[in-house]
């Protein structure tokens, strides 16, 4: 007579072949305890056998809800005091799908025993009195300090609300943009051949002979443009020309303060009134001798001029 033999008042699936798991360690797992995969009961533990090497856990499974032969087994608890269940978790990435049948075996390399319970109270002992909680208060201080104030985030995130309000609006701006680089990029399959031909020892020798013709021929033309070139050398005996003119000039820029005095007296006191009323004024006529043809050949000039009547 054993507690275990008596019934289950709980819901359960059928027994319809038995699969053995072998465990390193199973704790306080119970004859009968729920075997479940993806959230669906399977099945049942039916017996617990400890070996050498550990202890053997047979199930019990139902035929209803198959189970891949590459599962591998983890014993759990929902709380730290709950229900302990086995649960069954199937290999996603395998290829092929084998399932489990009657008198198969899941190696302990492939099973999980879980911590002993007072391993799992020393964990949250340590947790609570090492610091942990302190840190993680200072963390979030730090945290309020550095990020900015709600107004600031607020206003953040109005702008950021704006944005993405202008660019849901303007989704067909965005559409005409996608539009277009895609007929561009449709483009370069069919221009394929003149792509290649840019590209290609053809096209380097155009460039190359293009370059050579600019800095061969217009550079030539065109000295007085930046360096002098080939035909800019007629520039240094001008250049020489220039410096020989102005070391001839040198020993008259001492005496210009004089020659300017003058040239302005001139310009002032001389020239500036003569136009402003130009005039000669004959005062007397001499001629030498008896030289009366002289004498009226001047009168004739005067009577020219209006100065005579």
């Amino acid at each position: 007579l054993s507690p275990n033999r008596l019934p289950s008042v709980k819901a359960g699936v059928s027994n319809d072949y038995e699969v053995t798991l072998k465990f390193a360690s199973v704790l306080n797992l119970p004859t009968g305890a729920d075997v479940m995969m993806n959230g669906l009961q399977v099945g049942r533990v039916t017996a617990l056998n400890e070996t050498a090497d550990g202890v053997d856990v047979v199930v019990g499974l139902t035929k209803s809800r198959p189970v891949p032969a590459n599962s591998s087994a983890v014993i759990r608890q929902n709380t730290p005091l709950g229900d302990t269940y086995l649960g069954l978790t199937p290999d996603t990435n395998a290829v092929t799908t084998e399932y489990l049948r009657d008198g198969s075996v899941i190696p302990q390399e492939r099973t999980t025993s879980p911590p002993t319970l007072e391993d799992t109270i020393a964990v949250l002992a340590y947790f609570v009195n090492g610091g942990t909680i302190q840190k993680v208060q200072d963390t979030m201080g730090t945290l309020n300090k550095v990020l900015p104030k709600v107004k600031d985030v607020r206003r953040l995130a109005t702008t950021v609300a704006k944005d993405l309000d202008d660019l849901a609006d303007n989704t067909d701006e965005i559409d005409r943009t996608l539009t277009g680089l895609d007929n561009v990029a449709k483009s370069f399959p069919a221009s394929a051949t003149y792509i290649e031909h840019v590209f290609s020892a053809g096209g380097v020798h155009y460039f190359e002979t293009v370059a050579y013709t600019l800095l061969r021929h217009i550079a030539t033309l065109l000295p007085s443009v930046g360096k002098v070139f080939t035909g800019g050398l007629w520039a240094s005996p001008l250049l020489n020309s220039l410096a020989d003119t102005l070391e001839t000039a040198k020993p008259m820029w001492p005496a210009g303060d004089g020659t300017l005095k003058a040239t302005n007296s001139f310009l002032g006191d001389t020239l500036l009134p003569f136009l402003k009323n130009p005039k000669v004024t004959v005062t007397s006529v001499k001629a030498s001798g008896s030289n009366k043809q002289l004498l009226g050949d001047t009168i004739t000039v005067l009577r020219i001029l209006g100065v005579l009547q």
